[in-house]
């Protein structure tokens, strides 16, 4: 075990590590995590401060703010933590250290993710995709007046897990339903996991080729039998990402979709490195960074789990979030969560689907019901976040008013699409981010704590209502003369409150720096 301890200087502030624990950025006092424990989202090794330092390893390590100190304990004996400082900022400090470790590709998702809403099927269809299902939701979404966009068909689409061909009897054509689907203005993204079912054919193939993760420890097959742990759809083996010929095999599969189905990319789900670790495989992390890895082939990606992926042109989910407004999993972690990306070198980022992906599959968890104030109030919130995605059918769900200001954060999302994606080039070229805390643009200025804001590039600010019955807000504004959404104009430094209802996004341009 190797352990760092510093001295925190005066009024510092630390943030990074997992994006999930965003809503506790910056962190406070008595404030401990574990980088083992991070929670189906992207992880990073990466701490940094708003005094310009930098903590990082390359693998996990534990950390503990305490009054005075900042004190780091790696896992492994051999593991390194380094250390940097003098870089004056927060700004500084993840300049410098994703430079250093996690230079940019110069290269980024494909531009449709941005240019336009996302559209996944899961809650219209959860486990029972079929093409009619399919092509009537996309007909049905540009005759409610939505973009065309990226199209997800997810859970269930093929016959097992790890076999990767449509399911003939619910997908009976699907090289003429992706062929509709393009004509209409789509693209195509398929679901998968880097799991298999243990009694498929496939895994028997997989199995006798050695590309399955194998059992370990005491009492395991001295033939190397592949393991099979439980995840959230159930018990499945692993198929051995850091073996070449695995991945070659996957590639393959995915290739001929391509080829000869015409989908256009995929939505790389799973991956989750206590999953790996429940296989009893040693280094669990390297697994989900493998999978990472395995999707920068593919332009049209989405990933909801991450370890060591900043810099790469991946496009980063949070994780599911429930149907509620408070929480862990509520509607007012989503802006948290994006900075913590954003800090965490994910320049590519979207939220969970709207009104939250684990909408009515947490019994007990998913609140009283569904609440269509909350539903708008989360469009609103995704509608300048880099990327917005919706599943559940709002017009299934929503009033003729509601559906109709749901409609205009579509809109509002594909009007400031060239400057989301003009941002997205260049995160590509420099790493910096697209959605950014207040602190980064307006360091050592009392913004460190505001996390119910965001910038977009240096010069918008967004303010979303992330609270419950709300008809206004307060908004914090930074020095220079900003132009607000309604045209008016403000000069700060000010806190001024800004009247939103239900139909209003409030967000300001800055026009104007300060005067010197």
């Amino acid at each position: 075990m190797t352990t760092l301890e510093l001295p925190l200087l005066d009024g510092e502030r630390w943030w990074g590590g997992a994006v999930a624990e965003g809503r506790h950025m910056p962190y406070p006092e008595g404030y401990t995590f574990d980088l083992r424990d991070v929670l189906a989202n992207q992880g990073m090794p990466l701490l940094l401060s708003d005094r310009g330092r930098w903590v990082h390893s390359e693998r996990t390590f534990s950390f503990t703010i305490s009054d005075t100190r900042l004190t780091a304990h790696t896992h492994e004996a051999d593991a390194v933590l380094e250390h940097g400082e003098g870089h004056g900022d927060l700004r500084g400090a993840y300049r410098h250290a994703v430079t250093r470790h996690y230079p940019p590709s110069g290269t980024m998702p494909d531009p449709l993710l941005f240019g336009a809403p996302q559209y996944n099927l899961w809650i219209e269809t959860v486990f029972e995709p079929t093409q009619e299902k399919v092509l009537a939701y996309a007909e049905r979404l540009l005759a409610e007046g939505f973009p065309p966009g990226v199209l997800m068909i997810d859970d269930r689409w093929s016959n097992d897990y790890g076999d990767w061909t449509f399911h003939p009897g619910r997908f009976p054509d699907p090289a003429a339903m992706v062929a509709r689907l393009h004509r209409l203005g789509f693209k195509v993204m398929l679901w998968l996991v880097p799991y298999v079912t243990p009694d498929s054919p496939t895994a028997r193939q997989l199995n006798d080729r050695g590309l399955l993760v194998r059992e370990t420890g005491a009492g395991a097959d001295t033939e190397g039998r592949a393991g099979v742990a439980r995840w959230w759809n159930g018990w499945s083996a692993g198929l051995d990402l850091l073996d070449p010929r695995a991945r070659a095999w996957l590639t393959g599969r995915l290739e001929a979709l391509r080829d000869d189905i015409g989908i256009d990319g995929f939505k790389f789900d799973g991956g989750d490195a206590p999953w790996w670790r429940s296989l009893g495989c040693a280094d669990p992390e390297a697994y989900t960074h493998a999978w990472n890895r395995f999707g920068v082939d593919w332009p049209l990606n989405e990933f909801r789990d991450a370890w060591r992926a900043a810099g790469l042109p991946l496009a980063q989910r949070q994780q599911d979030k429930y149907h509620l407004w408070e929480g862990r999993f509520g509607l007012d972690s989503l802006i948290p969560n994006a900075l913590a990306q954003a800090l965490t070198g994910h320049a590519f980022t979207c939220p969970d689907m709207i009104g939250g992906g684990e909408f009515r599959f947490v019994p007990g968890e998913g609140g009283e019901g569904f609440d269509e104030e909350l539903f708008v109030r989360y469009a609103q919130i995704a509608a300048l976040f880099p990327m917005m995605q919706f599943s559940m059918a709002p017009w299934r769900v929503l009033s003729p008013d509601n559906l109709a200001i749901v409609r205009e954060a579509a809109r509002i999302h594909t009007e400031f699409a060239p400057e989301i994606l003009s941002l997205a080039a260049h995160a590509a070229a420099t790493g910096e981010p697209i959605q950014r805390p207040l602190e980064w643009a307006f360091p050592h200025q009392g913004y460190a704590a505001v996390t119910d804001q965001f910038m977009l590039g240096d010069a918008l600010m967004v303010a979303p209502v992330v609270a419950k019955g709300a008809d206004g807000r307060e908004v914090r504004i930074p020095p220079g003369t900003w132009r607000a959404d309604d045209g008016r104009s403000y000069v700060g430094p000010a806190t001024v409150w800004f009247e939103a209802p239900p139909a209003r996004l409030p967000y300001l341009r800055r026009t104007a720096a300060p005067q010197a």
